[in-house]
C-alpha cells in the first residue's frame, strides 16, 4: 500500500476533530491507533499532490492562514508555479505575490491566473 503522505496526498486532517493552533485531536480516520500527520510532511518527499482541499492552483488563492493545512496548500502550489515557470523557460508578468506564483497571477481566484499562452497550437 502506497503512504498517502507522499503520493496524492490532500492536506486533509487525519483524524476526526478539528485541529486548534495546530494540535490534532481524536481518533484517527482510517481506525488505526497512530495516524500520521500529513500536513506536516517535507514538501521534498512527496510525490504526487491531489489538490481538491486545497483546490486548483489556478485559483491562485494564497493559503496565507497560519494553519497546518493553508501552509502545505500553500507549498503545494508553489511547487506547481516553479514547475509551470520551468516549462515555460521564465516567470510570467503578473503581480500578485510574484514569489508564491512566479508572475502567473494578477489577483486571488481564478479570474487572476494567468494562461498558458498557446503558441503555434491550432
Amino acid at each position: 500500500e502506497l503512504n498517502r503522505c507522499y503520493y496524492n496526498t490532500m492536506a486533509d486532517n487525519p483524524r476526526d476533530k478539528k485541529t486548534v493552533n495546530d494540535v490534532v485531536s481524536g481518533k484517527c480516520r482510517d481506525g488505526r491507533e497512530v495516524c500520521e500527520d500529513c500536513r506536516e510532511i517535507d514538501i521534498g518527499d512527496i510525490s504526487t499532490a491531489h489538490f481538491t482541499l486545497c483546490q486548483k492552483p489556478w485559483s491562485c488563492l494564497p493559503h496565507s492562514q497560519d494553519m497546518l493545512q493553508h501552509r502545505l496548500c500553500r507549498r503545494l502550489h508553489h511547487e506547481w508555479f516553479k514547475v509551470r515557470a520551468d516549462l515555460e523557460g521564465k516567470n510570467g508578468s503578473g503581480n500578485y505575490q510574484p514569489d508564491q506564483f512566479f508572475g502567473f497571477c494578477n489577483s486571488s481566484g481564478g479570474r487572476g491566473y494567468i494562461p498558458i499562452e498557446q503558441v503555434g497550437i491550432r
